[in-house]
């Protein structure tokens, strides 16, 4: 090997160099996939598997020759040191490339899911975790909505149904595809959710694997507060729930992800509070609805469905379809509850940023 210093150098080129051809890539696959160019996407990628090569040998070379030279001579003792030591980082680095290449071989030629999971077959080990979940699930909603049976002459007056808890797993498919559908849009984080008619919060919780800001919107005041005190509990500083009724909320606006179950009793209140979200909704506003929209031919009012219940307002149909077709290209991970941000990882940075707003997580 030549000198310490002449190495350290050459590090840091080659290092240069395969952080320019990583952020190449990324830059070429934070585009949708309809507007990918593939043969250049390709001829990226294989750039930077020719850079990580050289780089990976050279670190190799380095770690060799620095851990046999025990006790060098005292003017080179200094840069043996700092090499050693950037080698050292580089080499820990580099360890994440098997992981980062798999996911971006996947992006290379994408392969469209569905936006909504299939469901296990009975008995199977998918079987049985749901039945566990739904145990915990049923459990948990129990300790938010200890009234759940009762209700106020109030709520009564105003046609508002008891609290009737959609199964979670169909909540978790829904918001599931919706977030694929966010990420579709290339829109700006901080990704805000509502559920309309939230009882004691337990879907503005589990929200939270998907969204930064979650919201619940309740008529009543007493689930309002014991939900309240069961997320603060928890300590869900991104979940908040709010008394209102539906029919006068006037900040539909604000929200990315509006979800709501039959809040009303009748459809003709349905209607109407649809209406009134249509008209405060921005334009790419995704809505959940799992018993279906009851207004209509809701397209009239520029709402159309992307898939299933998931629907979104002010597209056109040839927009729409864009963004399924694009969504399905999107990666099953989401951010997981309470996820890990690696602060600095170095030249992964932008290849790790891009995945994630693919939906690929390391």
């Amino acid at each position: 090997m030549t000198d310490a210093k002449t190495s350290r150098a050459r590090l840091a080129r080659l290092e240069h160099e395969f952080a320019a051809d990583i952020a190449a890539v990324a830059l070429l696959l934070d585009l949708p996939t309809a507007k990918r160019d593939a043969e250049q996407l390709g001829r990226s990628w294989r750039a930077a598997c020719v850079s990580h090569s050289a780089l990976r040998t050279l670190v190799r070379d380095i770690w060799r020759e620095t851990a046999t030279r025990r006790t060098p001579a005292s003017g080179d003792r200094a840069a043996l040191h700092d090499l050693h030591i950037a080698a050292k980082d580089v080499r820990s680095r580099l360890r994440d490339w098997a992981r980062y290449a798999r996911i971006v071989e996947r992006q290379i030629t994408p392969e469209a899911a569905p936006l909504f999971q299939e469901v296990g077959e009975p008995g199977t080990h998918l079987d049985i975790m749901g039945h566990v979940s739904r145990l915990f699930f049923d459990a948990l909603h129990a300790v938010a909505n200890p009234a759940a049976r009762t209700q106020s002459d109030k709520a009564h007056e105003a046609m508002h149904y008891r609290d009737i808890p959609l199964p979670m797993v169909q909540f978790l498919d829904l918001i599931g595809a919706a977030y694929r559908v966010c990420l579709a849009q290339r829109g700006t984080h901080p990704l805000r959710f509502l559920d309309v008619g939230s009882g004691g919060g337990t879907k503005v919780l589990a929200a939270t694997c998907c969204f930064d800001i979650c919201h619940g919107l309740e008529f009543e005041d007493h689930t309002v507060a014991t939900g309240t005190a069961l997320l603060k509990m928890l300590g869900a500083d991104q979940c908040t729930l709010m008394q209102g009724d539906a029919m006068r909320f006037d900040n539909y606006g604000n929200y990315d992800v509006i979800y709501f179950y039959r809040p009303l009793k009748l459809e003709a209140l349905m209607i109407d509070m649809e209406a009134r979200i249509f008209s405060q909704a921005r334009r790419g506003t995704i809505l959940l609805a799992p018993s279906g929209l009851m207004t209509p031919n809701p397209e009239q009012h520029g709402v159309r469905s992307v898939s299933g219940f998931v629907y979104v307002t002010g597209l056109n149909e040839a927009e729409v379809q864009v963004l399924h077709d694009e969504a399905r290209h999107i990666g099953p991970c989401i951010p997981g509850h309470n996820p890990d941000h690696v602060s600095d990882c170095g030249f992964w940075e932008p290849l790790r940023d891009v995945c994630r707003r693919n939906g690929y997580l390391i």
